[in-house]
């Protein structure tokens, strides 16, 4: 499978996230190319690939300044070469998971879902299925920060995401590309 790995991290959190997903696709012997969107400047061809991760961390309620001009200068050239149909008819073969890392201090998970449902637009609005939704939790790394990671709606969170985070994205990356596996393969 050619798989495009998208993401932004502001303080690392995100980025311990994509790394996995790329070791993990790489293990499956998938091809996967990995961007920082941050680093990015061109436009990505985002039906050139059949699966699509895409991440960031959560910055009130939406993805990272990074992400979201990132996805204003996709959705602008996709606007420009009228890749939006009316009714946005899925695109056979084509898929992409949608994530977050967040601290959710004040309201838990909340305060990501937004940040997930906006990225995903961009996908849906291509005919890209999406196929998962991922909100991880993140600590603040910011040391002015640090009391939210012990005092916040979702408890200690300090050293998140830590190693079983970690390897709970290593599963669903195995279950959900192999169960993906057949559908690409036969369109």
């Amino acid at each position: 499978m050619n798989i495009l790995n998208l993401y932004a991290s502001l303080n690392g959190q995100t980025e311990k996230i994509a790394r996995e997903i790329e070791k993990t696709a790489l293990m499956g012997e998938h091809i996967v190319t990995t961007v920082n969107v941050k680093k990015q400047e061109d436009i990505i061809d985002l039906l050139a690939y059949d699966f699509i991760f895409i991440g960031s961390g959560v910055y009130t309620w939406l993805p990272g300044k990074a992400m979201l001009d990132w996805m204003k200068r996709q959705m602008d050239y996709i606007r420009k070469n009228d890749l939006i149909l009316p009714g946005s008819p899925r695109t056979p073969g084509k898929f992409v998971c949608v994530y977050c890392t967040y601290a959710g201090p004040h309201t838990g998970e909340a305060e990501a879902i937004p940040a997930i449902k906006y990225m995903g637009q961009l996908f849906d609005h291509l005919g890209i299925t999406i196929v998962d939704e991922w909100s991880i939790v993140g600590a603040f790394i910011p040391k002015k920060m640090h009391q939210l990671n012990i005092s916040g709606r979702l408890g200690n969170i300090e050293g998140r995401p830590n190693d079983e985070d970690l390897r709970q994205v290593r599963e669903r990356v195995k279950g959900m590309l192999n169960s993906l596996q057949v559908s690409i393969s036969s369109t």
